[in-house]
């Protein structure tokens, strides 16, 4: 008998990447303290630095007055992000999404000084926005799993689980309001010319097969490996 484990969230995306969605970053970025050193925001790599001279540098003058000075001059070298002062110390970070989805920026901070630190960082909003909708079909799915007892393969159990958890994130997290699945199509090719005819789940009452995601095909290449016909004791 194997020793099952289920998949967790960090399985799933190594998996299945196109499950994670995400959302342009924004950061707040806060210069906490004026110090004598180099002030370091890093986003993509990209570092931004402001060497500070206290005195006569204040926390406002390392923050930077406009976008010509301080840390927010430093960032606008930055292709991509989009920097904005924020009352008396901090600055907005906003994601510029070059490519054709975002990719997070990887912001880091660092300061002349940890304890207290000089400068800190939080991320506001953006990023991974489907965490959520992830644990909702990895836990949902758990019900549709054979007996541990039946898997002699360990890691078949847990990679069963992430791909029928998948397919129904794929098939069921692009439903329009009429009940249509984008994931829930039939293709016919004859020649250079290509048809499509989508089914309506709710309309018809079709099954959710899993042969119509990769996902739901792996699930069931998996789950077929193996025979239930006894119940284990």
């Amino acid at each position: 008998m194997a020793d099952c484990e289920y998949a967790d969230d960090d399985f799933l995306i190594a998996h299945f990447p196109a499950l994670v969605v995400r959302a342009p970053e924004q950061w707040l970025v806060t210069v906490l303290t004026a110090n004598q050193g180099d002030y370091t925001v890093t986003a993509k790599a990209l570092p931004a630095v402001y060497g500070a001279s206290v005195p006569p540098d204040t926390v406002g003058v390392i923050r930077g007055a406009d976008a010509m000075s301080g840390l927010l001059g430093a960032l606008g070298a930055n292709p991509w992000v989009m920097a904005s002062p924020v009352g008396a110390s901090s600055i907005m970070v906003l994601e510029n999404v070059l490519g054709p989805f975002p990719v997070g920026l990887g912001l880091t901070v660092d300061g002349p000084v940890d304890d207290p630190p000089s400068i800190a960082a939080s991320l506001e909003g953006g990023g991974d926005v489907s965490a959520e909708f992830r644990a909702l079909w990895l836990e949902a799915a758990k019900c549709g799993l054979p007996p541990c007892c039946a898997v002699t393969c360990p890691g078949d159990y847990t990679l069963m689980h992430a791909a029928l958890a998948a397919h129904l994130a794929f098939l069921l997290g692009n439903v329009s309001a009429t009940g249509t699945s984008a994931g829930d199509f039939e293709r016919m090719t004859l020649g250079p010319a290509t048809l499509w005819k989508g089914k309506a789940e709710a309309a018809a009452g079709n099954p959710i097969h899993p042969g119509q995601t990769a996902a739901g095909d792996l699930y069931l290449w998996l789950r077929d490996k193996y025979v239930f016909g006894a119940m284990c004791a």
